[in-house]
């Protein structure tokens, strides 16, 4: 058996990439994988995703059968069909690339923030960036200023791009140089045209790139399944589907609030299961009062804890 790397995969054929750098078309072996996958009687979307590491046997030149998947250091994972579904995205990644455009579609950092909750419980490194800077014409915003400085505070790094006049591309390549990095963002960010810009020698691959849908300011589905590319100057990325809709893969809503950078400093309330809603004297939305906490994150938190109360009420009777 041979060691190789998952690149991509699409129902039930997945392409692995040799160590010796050759690709192979593999499916998996007896139609099943072993990966010891039990979590309360949900089902997994897929056992294997772009950046997997698995075990395979070759069965012709360009061939093969995965015998196994051998144990991530990490996976970025959402669930999905009311909870009942876990979707790993990507596995195996260095960071997490949020992006996200300031306008064409409108910057969502409601959506950012689910990203980053994710990235956190999973214990990935993650970064944000801010896409289509040049459609603001040198003019950024107050509240945008506040929400980039927000993140920096907070310890995630941040930086704005403009695939049209080259703005932050090299400050990106730095980062992405000898790493794989994973690129996650809704539809229509420019995540695809981003990924082509860092890397002239990507032009040749089938990066599919779409437009904003005008009717409803959002993008639409261009990239359909995770992508692994090699990159020319080191490293690799993953290349993501977009999505509009991110559920965090977290199972109990009182749980939320430890999962913030933000909160932790200001969880002193008078009881000790504060849901930091409506209780006196809680230490959370005093800091939000104060101006400590920003109304956005406190906004993150309860749209957050209201999505991990639906889920946990949709999944009742699972075991």
């Amino acid at each position: 058996m041979e060691k190789g790397l998952v690149l991509w995969g699409v129902k039930s054929i997945f392409y692995v990439e040799s160590s010796d750098g050759k690709e192979y078309k593999c499916i998996i072996k007896s139609k099943r994988l072993d990966n010891g996958f039990n979590l309360k009687g949900r089902n997994e979307a897929s056992p294997i995703v772009a950046g997997d590491y698995v075990l395979f046997e070759k069965t012709s030149d360009c061939e093969g059968v995965i015998v196994q998947r051998l144990k991530r250091k990490n996976e970025f994972t959402r669930l999905k069909a009311g909870g009942r579904v876990v979707q790993t995205l990507v596995a195996n990644i260095d960071w997490l690339i949020v992006v996200d455009s300031v306008v064409s579609p409108p910057l969502r950092p409601f959506f950012i923030d689910r990203c980053l909750f994710t990235a956190d419980l999973t214990n990935i490194k993650a970064m944000i960036v801010f896409n289509k800077i040049d459609l603001l014409d040198g003019k950024i915003p107050n509240e945008l200023k506040e929400i980039m400085q927000t993140y920096e505070l907070l310890g995630y790094p941040t930086i704005a791009t403009s695939t049209v006049t080259g703005q932050g591309i090299e400050d990106l390549r730095s980062i992405l140089k000898d790493k794989t990095c994973s690129f996650n963002g809704r539809s229509g960010v420019g995540k695809s045209t981003l990924v082509k810009t860092l890397d002239s020698e990507l032009e040749n691959k089938k990066i599919q790139i779409g437009e904003v849908s005008r009717k409803f300011n959002r993008g639409t589905h261009t990239t359909t399944r995770a992508c692994a590319y090699r990159l020319s100057f080191g490293g690799r990325i993953i290349d993501t589907p977009g999505v509009r809709e991110f559920s965090v893969f977290l199972d109990k809503p009182e749980d939320v609030a430890m999962v913030f950078r933000d909160f932790r400093p200001y969880c002193s309330c008078r009881f000790s299961n504060c849901q930091h809603i409506n209780e006196p004297d809680c230490g959370i939305r005093k800091a939000v009062n104060e101006g400590k906490i920003k109304d956005f994150r406190y906004e993150s938190y309860l749209r957050m804890r209201e999505t991990v109360l639906k889920l946990a009420d949709a999944k009742m009777g699972l075991k």
